[in-house]
């Protein structure tokens, strides 16, 4: 969920950093400030410079924009009209994966 998130943001979060920690309990944890005096950001990648045929960048845009979809359905279905907002990044999302995806298959989405 969070690299969907970080994929499809339309903000670009290039100051953010992510520290990876360990919890008291030995879990791990993600935070945006350091754990210790040692600590050292993540390196994230950039979704900006994937590859325009990048087939897991391909399918976290269609999922995301089903999901969107199915959320849009979900709404008529109950009387509410989509958001302005909604309706915009759908809009450049689905912009985005045919700039990106075009010629890309899915592996679930070949012929058999």
């Amino acid at each position: 969920m969070a690299i969907a998130f970080a994929v499809c943001a339309p903000v670009s979060i290039a100051g953010a950093q992510v520290y990876k920690c360990q919890d008291a309990d030995g879990r791990t944890i993600y935070r945006d400030t350091p754990c210790d005096s040692a600590s050292k950001p993540m390196r994230l990648p950039d979704p900006g410079k994937a590859s325009a045929t990048d087939p897991q960048m391909c399918a976290q845009l269609h999922d995301e924009l089903n999901r969107l979809a199915a959320e849009v359905d979900r709404d008529a279905q109950r009387g509410r009209t989509e958001s302005a907002s909604s309706t915009k990044r759908r809009q450049a999302l689905t912009r985005q994966y045919e700039a990106r995806c075009v010629g890309v298959a899915r592996s679930d989405s070949k012929p058999k």
